[in-house]
C-alpha cells in the first residue's frame, strides 16, 4: 500500500498552481499561436463574441477562437506563476521561522 503524503494547505495550493501551469503549457502545444495577417487586427479583442459574429468565414472564426484561447493560456501561465512565486515565498518564511 502506498503511503499518502499529507500536504499543508499552502503546499496543496502550490501543487495546484504547478499542475495548472503544466496543463496550460500542454494546451498551448495543441493550439495555433501565430495570427495570420488577415486576423491580426483581432488580437487582444475584448468583445470576442461580437467580432466572431461579424466574421463570415467559419474557418476564420474557429482559428480566431483557438488563437484567443492560446492567448488566454499564455496569460493564465503568467498569473499562475505569479501566485506560485508568492506561495513559495510565504512557505519559505514559514519554514525558516522568520
Amino acid at each position: 500500500m502506498e503511503e499518502k503524503i499529507e500536504l499543508t494547505p499552502l503546499e496543496a495550493r502550490m501543487a495546484q498552481y504547478e499542475a495548472n501551469i503544466v496543463l496550460y503549457n500542454n494546451l498551448l502545444t495543441t493550439l495555433p499561436t501565430e495570427y495570420p495577417a488577415h486576423l491580426l487586427e483581432y488580437k487582444g479583442a475584448e468583445d470576442q463574441h461580437k467580432i466572431a459574429a461579424s466574421i463570415e468565414n467559419l474557418d476564420d472564426v474557429e482559428l480566431l477562437s483557438k488563437l484567443w484561447y492560446a492567448d488566454e493560456c499564455k496569460a493564465a501561465i503568467r498569473a499562475e506563476t505569479v501566485e506560485l512565486t508568492k506561495a513559495k515565498s510565504i512557505l519559505q518564511i514559514l519554514q525558516t521561522g522568520i
